[in-house]
């Protein structure tokens, strides 16, 4: 766990590490703000300012990330579908999913998935 390393840690870095945990742990799920907001039962505006604080952007952006880092794993291990690997990292439409891709990444889904089985 992130937050015993930083036992000395401010609450905003306490509940940023939660956070991030929670991103993890339900990426898949439709988080949202208010989401957050309602697990951790504090305001969205709190929530995002604690996570800008220890981790440099906003939990959307956080999971956003984490969601296109999970992508790349199952574009390199799986031979799913775009559309099945958009759905089950939390993306509702695959077209969506894949200029979200080629915008972090700068390739398609499927130029980063050639790329690596080559």
């Amino acid at each position: 766990d992130a937050g015993q390393s930083r036992s000395d840690a401010s609450p905003a870095h306490k509940l940023a590490d939660k956070i991030e945990a929670y991103l993890r742990q339900h990426y898949q799920s439709d988080v949202t703000n208010t989401t957050l907001a309602e697990e951790f039962h504090f305001h969205p505006n709190y929530i995002v300012r604690c996570m800008k604080e220890s981790y440099h952007c906003t939990p959307m952006a956080y999971l956003h990330e984490y969601r296109i880092e999970q992508a790349k794993l199952l574009l390199i291990k799986t031979e799913w579908s775009i559309a099945r690997i958009a759905e089950y990292i939390g993306f509702l439409n695959a077209p969506y999913f894949s200029n979200c891709f080629k915008a972090a990444i700068g390739m398609s889904p499927l130029r980063f998935r050639k790329q690596y089985s080559a």
